[in-house]
């Protein structure tokens, strides 16, 4: 703070004594503003706070006293400077201001340096100053006395005899925590005692032969801004040697007051107190303003962490939308590739039935033929044959129909969804689609002995399972190729197993439900086994595969919380595939979900 730069509100003074005080620290560079009594001060306040306020012993409508208790219970104007103005010099008078909450009283009689030192060490802000690393926690005010035998504050109100200070007890009788310097070369804030506080002031003999009291106040403020550790000042000079020169002398040291040798022990105590409550309010102050701030940074730092996470979510959302339809177009990509096979399908039975259609065409007219000539053995042979075409052709139309109720569930979007699945049925439901492709060749077992029912999305079978069991009638229908003589010397028989069941699972507490698949194929590589969920990693030739079938697999089954790993088959040496996804009741699933 620039102390030039500051305000000071003159209150209930009268005119005189504005006109005089105004100008006076007017011509200094303070900024001077005057109202008529305290209500209009306090009224004042809402729209601007001053820096320091001059009143005197007795407002028109509060007394100096009141005014000050008044403005220490407000946590706005707590740290706020109150200096009152007195008509006579009345040590009585003082103290009683002083200990009713005032900073510092003066004489209006008295030298308007004295006035201007006492406003400028109220205003002298410590810029360097911490707050006490104890925290908000309370603590007794701590003085520190520093002199030595021969020193005035050793002798005073001794009568010259050479016996220890009478001040520290004056202190500790007011509740403070006194600490005798007597060599002040070793004094060091740095190196304080751990087991006693630091002080909040320091009383310095500035007429003692063994130092120099103003290079001592110096060497302090210099500690002060090397450790951060903030305290206040008191001098004291011998009677009747302070002028407003040495006002001027004790404030460059760093003097925050000065009193001679004959100030009475009780008003010396004031003015010691109100130092340390000035110091401790502007503690206290500090330390409510760095906990606004520190709340401050706790506020914007929850913001910014909703922020993160609802751009966390935002994205989380668009990776399960884009998983949904990297499986979509994986699922399509499979329609496409058993395109040719469920044609074929479409049209075996098609063509059966309209081959069909002629006979039973012809059976029924011969049957009418028959019926008019009167001839009933022919007529009923003819609808006999034709009722056994019809009931050839409903096989061949039901075929159909359950193709095309597979394929409507096979391709629907729904499946990011965790709900009820029939675990077997769907299973079916991906054979007869894979049906085609497996031929007569491939056999599928399937030994289903874990619940039918599981809470999972729909992937899980119609993409992972269908993945799998593709790629694997891919293998075997390479391996034939490639040594197709040999596996019919061997005569073994070409085959996808499928099982289920349900294996402790110890580190979730629960059960896993594990689905395996394993085929008679070459099997996987034990160096590519760890490889072949990677997106757009393949084994197929060139154009027979993306790569993105069992990486679309993996993503599903993290999905789930669940793992896939492949191994060598241990009795037929093709491949296996192991699902495993935890088990748990929709209830508990729908929980964790949301």
């Amino acid at each position: 703070m620039n102390i030039l730069s500051c305000n000071i509100l003159l209150v209930g003074l009268d005119a005189i004594r504005c006109e005089d005080f105004s100008a006076l620290l007017s011509q200094r560079g303070f900024q001077v503003k005057a109202v008529e009594n305290g209500r209009q001060a306090f009224e004042g306040f809402e729209a601007h706070l001053p820096d320091l306020l001059l009143v005197p012993a007795t407002l028109p409508d509060m007394s100096a006293g009141q005014l000050c208790q008044r403005m220490r219970l407000n946590a706005a104007t707590r740290g706020i400077p109150v200096v009152v103005v007195t008509d006579t010099p009345d040590a009585d008078l003082e103290q009683m201001i002083l200990e009713q909450g005032a900073d510092a009283c003066f004489y209006s009689q008295a030298d308007p340096v004295f006035l201007m030192f006492r406003i400028c060490a109220l205003l002298r802000e410590y810029d360097e100053d911490v707050i006490s690393r104890g925290g908000a926690a309370f603590r007794q005010p701590s003085v520190a006395v520093v002199t030595a035998p021969g020193g005035l504050l050793w002798a005073w109100q001794g009568e010259g005899r050479e016996v220890p200070p009478v001040l520290p007890d004056l202190l500790r009788r007011q509740g403070d925590v006194v600490t005798l310097i007597d060599d002040p070369e070793r004094f060091d804030l740095a190196d304080w005692p751990s087991g006693r506080p630091q002080p909040d002031c320091l009383v310095v003999d500035l007429g003692c032969p063994r130092f120099d009291g103003f290079a001592f106040a110096r060497t302090v403020v210099a500690m002060r801004r090397r450790t951060r550790q903030c305290l206040r000042v008191l001098g004291m000079a011998e009677s009747g040697q302070v002028s407003g020169q040495m006002a001027s002398v004790a404030f460059s040291a760093g003097v925050d007051d000065l009193v001679d040798a004959d100030i009475a022990p009780s008003l010396l105590v004031a003015r010691v107190g109100s130092l340390v409550r000035r110091k401790m309010l502007q503690d206290e102050t500090r330390r409510e303003e760095a906990h606004i701030e520190s709340a401050r940074a706790r506020m914007a730092l929850a913001d910014a962490l909703r922020r993160v996470n609802a751009d966390l979510a935002a994205a989380n959302r668009k990776l399960i939308e884009a998983q949904a339809k990297l499986v979509q177009s994986a699922k399509m990509a499979s329609l496409g590739e058993l395109a040719a096979g469920i044609a074929h399908e479409f049209n075996n039975p098609l063509a059966f039935v309209l081959a069909h259609e002629n006979t039973v065409n012809r059976g029924i007219t011969r049957a009418l033929q028959a019926v008019r000539e009167g001839d009933t053995l022919a007529a009923e042979q003819a609808l006999a044959k034709s009722s056994e075409r019809l009931t050839s052709s409903l096989l061949g139309l039901t075929r159909m129909r359950d193709l095309v109720v597979s394929l409507r569930r096979f391709s629907r979007l729904e499946e990011g969804e965790f709900s009820r699945l029939d675990v077997p049925e769907a299973i079916a439901m991906v054979l007869t689609l894979l049906a085609p492709k497996l031929g007569q060749e491939i056999r599928v077992v399937c030994a289903l002995e874990a619940p039918p029912e599981l809470f999972c999305q729909a992937a899980l079978v119609n993409q992972v399972v269908m993945n799998i069991v593709s790629n694997a009638a891919d293998a075997i229908m390479e391996k034939r190729r490639e040594n197709e003589s040999a596996v019919l010397t061997a005569g073994t028989e070409d085959r996808i197993e499928i099982t289920s069941c349900l294996e402790p699972a110890p580190a979730r507490g629960g059960q896993d439900y594990v689905i395996t698949i394993s085929d008679t194929g070459p099997g996987v590589p034990k160096s590519l086994q760890e490889r072949v969920f990677e997106p757009f990693f393949t084994t197929k030739p060139v154009g027979s595969g993306t790569g993105l079938g069992l990486a679309t697999a993996y993503g599903v089954v993290q999905a789930h919380d669940g793992s896939i790993v492949v191994t060598d088959a241990q009795e037929n040496g093709g491949a296996c595939f192991i699902l495993r996804v935890p088990y748990r009741a929709e209830e508990e699933k729908r929980t964790n979900a949301a």
